[in-house]
Formats: C-alpha cells, sequence, structure tokens
C-alpha cells in the first residue's frame, strides 16, 4: 500500500507538519457585546468620588482632599470622556498597520496528486508538496513599513490633538463658570441697590416730592434689576452644566464639591507672540500630523516606483514519482512588459501632492488663527483698560456723592444712582474682563501654549 511504502512517507509528513505550523499562532475570535442600558446606566452613576478615579488622580499628582480647579478638573474630563480613548483607539488602528507591513507573506503550499494508469509498476501515483515564498521587493518592502510608521506618527499626533481639546473644553467650561460667579455678584448688588432706590423715590412720592411718572421708573428699573439677577442665577446654573459636560460626568456629580475657579482670578500677561508663532507653526499637532501624512505619502510613492519591479516566487518540493523520488526548484518572475505598475504609480504621486498642500494648509491655518488670536488678544485688552478707566471714574464720583451725602450736601436718592452708576462700570469692566481671559484662552488654543493653569 502507498502508506507503507517509505519514499512516500515523507510526503505525508512534510503535510502533517504544514498543517500543524498553520494552526500554531493562529488567532481566535471572542466576542465582546455592547449592552446599550448597562453603559446607560453606568454613565449616570458617575461621581467624582469613584475609588478608581481617585486613585488615577493621585497617580498624575493630585494629593487627597484636593481643590476641584481647572488641572484636576481636565485630568477627571481625561479619564472619562472617551476623545482621548477614541483617540488612542485611532493610533493602535495605525500600530496594527504597522504590524501589517512589516509581516512576511506566508509561503504558499501546493499538491498535485496525479494517477497514471497506463503504468503500474513500480506505482502509478505522482504527488509531493511545493512550498513557494514570494521574496517581494526590498526596497519597496522597507517603503512600505516607513509609510506605515509615519501613518502611526500622525495618529499620535492625533492624541496630543484630542488631550489639547479636552483641556481648551474644560478651560472654556471653567471660565464661563466664573464669569457667571462674578455676574451674579455684581446683579445681585445692581438688584439691591434698584430696590433701595424705589424704596426712597417711593417715600418722596408718598411725601409729594416727585411725580408718580418717576415712581413708575424706579419700579420698573427695579423689575428689570431682579430679571437680570434671574438671568445671572440662570447663566450660573447652565455654566454648572456645561462643566459637568465638559468633564464627563453627571451634574449631580457636581453638586458634592466645590468646583475652584482660582485659575482665572489672576490675568496672566503673556509675551513674546513672533517665538510662540514660529514656534507653533512648526510644532502644533495638527502641523506635525500633516508632515507625518505627507512622509507616509512619500513612502507610498516609493513603493509604488519600487514595485515596477515585482518580487522572485522560489518554491523548493519533493515529488515521488511512479517510483522515483524528485527535487523540484520552482522559479517565479512576473515581466513587467504590459504594465509598468503606473496606475498605483500616479496615485500615489498624486496623493504626495494633496498631502504638501494639505500640510501648507495646516500651516497656513495656525499662522491666520495665530493672527487672529493676538489682533483679538490686544484689541480685548485696550478695552479692558477704558472699561477699567471708566469704572475708576465712577467709583471716584461715588466716593464724592456718598462725601456730599454725609454732609448733607445731597439726599440718598442722588448717593443710590451714583451707586448704580458704579455698578454698571463695573459690570461693562467685568464684561471686558471675561472677553480679555476668552481672548487668551483662544490664544493658547492658536499657540498650543498653556497661560491658565498647569497642565503636564
Amino acid at each position: 500500500m502507498i502508506g507503507n511504502n517509505p519514499k512516500v512517507r515523507p510526503v505525508w509528513g512534510c503535510i502533517f507538519l504544514s498543517g500543524v505550523l498553520l494552526l500554531t499562532g493562529c488567532a481566535r475570535y471572542q466576542s465582546r457585546s455592547i449592552m446599550p442600558a448597562q453603559a446607560a446606566r453606568h454613565l449616570s452613576a458617575r461621581r467624582l468620588d469613584d475609588p478608581e478615579l481617585q486613585r488615577f488622580l493621585a497617580a498624575m499628582g493630585e494629593p487627597a482632599g484636593h481643590r476641584w480647579g481647572l488641572r484636576a478638573l481636565t485630568l477627571v474630563a481625561v479619564y472619562e470622556r472617551p476623545d482621548l480613548v477614541i483617540a488612542n483607539a485611532d493610533y493602535a488602528l495605525a500600530q496594527g498597520g504597522l504590524v501589517s507591513a512589516r509581516a512576511l507573506p506566508n509561503p504558499e503550499l501546493s499538491i498535485s496528486p496525479t494517477y497514471n494508469v497506463t503504468n503500474g509498476n513500480p506505482s502509478p501515483l505522482k504527488i509531493g508538496p511545493i512550498v513557494s515564498f514570494l521574496l517581494s521587493s526590498l526596497g519597496a518592502r522597507q517603503a512600505g513599513i516607513a509609510a506605515a510608521q509615519d501613518q502611526a506618527a500622525a495618529a499620535r499626533q492625533a492624541i496630543v490633538t484630542a488631550a489639547w481639546l479636552v483641556r481648551a473644553r474644560v478651560r472654556n467650561a471653567l471660565l464661563a463658570l466664573w464669569s457667571a460667579r462674578q455676574q451674579r455678584i455684581w446683579a445681585g448688588r445692581e438688584q439691591s441697590l434698584t430696590v433701595a432706590s424705589a424704596k426712597a423715590i417711593d417715600q418722596r412720592f408718598h411725601a409729594g416730592m416727585v411725580s408718580s411718572v418717576t415712581r413708575a421708573q424706579a419700579d420698573l428699573a427695579a423689575e428689570q434689576a431682579g430679571f437680570f439677577a434671574a438671568t445671572a442665577r440662570r447663566d450660573l446654573e447652565m455654566a454648572r452644566a456645561q462643566l459637568a459636560a465638559a468633564i464627563g460626568v453627571p451634574v449631580v456629580a457636581l453638586n458634592s464639591i466645590v468646583v475652584s475657579t482660582v485659575a482665572f482670578d489672576r490675568l496672566p500677561t503673556p509675551g513674546g507672540f513672533g517665538d510662540l508663532t514660529r514656534i507653533a507653526l512648526t510644532t502644533r499637532p495638527s502641523v506635525q500630523a500633516a508632515l507625518a501624512h505627507y512622509a507616509a505619502a512619500q513612502q507610498n510613492l516609493r513603493a509604488a516606483v519600487d514595485s515596477q519591479f515585482p518580487g522572485l516566487s522560489i518554491g523548493p518540493g519533493y515529488h515521488y514519482d511512479q517510483g522515483d523520488s524528485k527535487y523540484i526548484l520552482a522559479l517565479a518572475l512576473p515581466l513587467p512588459i504590459l504594465n509598468q505598475n503606473q496606475g498605483p504609480i500616479a496615485v500615489a504621486r498624486a496623493r504626495r501632492h494633496l498631502m504638501a498642500a494639505r500640510f501648507a494648509a495646516a500651516q497656513l491655518h495656525v499662522l491666520n488663527q495665530t493672527g487672529v488670536a493676538i489682533v483679538d488678544y490686544r484689541a480685548s485688552a485696550r478695552e479692558l483698560a477704558a472699561a477699567a478707566q471708566i469704572a475708576a471714574s465712577a467709583s471716584a464720583q461715588t466716593r464724592a456723592a456718598e462725601a456730599a451725602y454725609r454732609a448733607g450736601a445731597t439726599g440718598r436718592v442722588r448717593l443710590l444712582e451714583a451707586e448704580q452708576a458704579m455698578v454698571v462700570a463695573r459690570q461693562n469692566e467685568l464684561t471686558a474682563e471675561i472677553q480679555l481671559r476668552a481672548a487668551l484662552g483662544r490664544l493658547e488654543d492658536s499657540l498650543h501654549h498653556r497661560f491658565f493653569g498647569v497642565l503636564p
């Protein structure tokens, strides 16, 4: 029988060994389902006192009993929001592409058994394996690996961009909370003054000193101040909700903590815009990512050009041919006669041109964004200086009105009017301060340089 023929046994041994090698090292599929209801419960149950979150904050240098300020809340956003998870997943995809580029092509096992009915002695059977190996172009392979590395570098820059966007979102929400708190304070003072002024004018009306029109105007002003105070309270509640959304927790998670906005109490004074702009034009993650995409396109063009000369296929094998052992060395080389890979070369060349244009667009976007942000910041600084001057004049007039009131030269209504004018001037100054801080935040985003707080 064939199975007992010692000359045939090596054939079956090779087939068995190839099967074992094929099965070993194979990946196995594991199902991982997403349960929407369970995920929703987990989102709704997020709290800032979660033990795992606290361990993460401690590992990042936030001590126990820390203040919930810009840095701590940014770390919470990094921990809770999916933005960085998505960016890291994209990076893992790029790393998978690098693994694929580095992988060697699998050999191909072929068996072509034949049976000769006219020759039964010593054996009518012809059987044997051939294992073919593809020796691809070395230049194309190296270029493919380099392109995959550049794509991974671009994905890594996307992680940096995602981290910055997380911080910017928290900074803007926390600045909105700081602004709402300040506006509520001044809205409350304005309401108190208008109510006191309305009462004083009402007393004068009953004494016959002012008309009913003046009394009605004072009452309307008090009602408007009450409306502005209610608006300020609404803005404060909305700012807390926006902050919760920025860090990725339910609004109720903020009820048990004290949020610190001290990072915005002091207004930084940035400088050296020229140097910061030059640095941003070369080091901003969007520019670095565009540069990495261009490098990948260049390597893909190199691979396409090198693929004009395809690799060699070599196939050593063994045949048991009707009683004789025969050893084979099969060679196969595609002939680049009808197709010199011109299609992929044209596509790769066009893509390199596209990536070069996108890199130029990325730099231009940074330059334009930075230029607008610098102009915005400087104009906002001048606006704040003008508002501060008006507020200082209003404060001086209030002090003069208070002195006159104490001396008996004027009545209480005049003093309240001066104080109301001072409050309005202070509110305008606060609006300018908020605008300047917002402009400074936009300047941070354009330069990717931190001015508020500290983040590692």
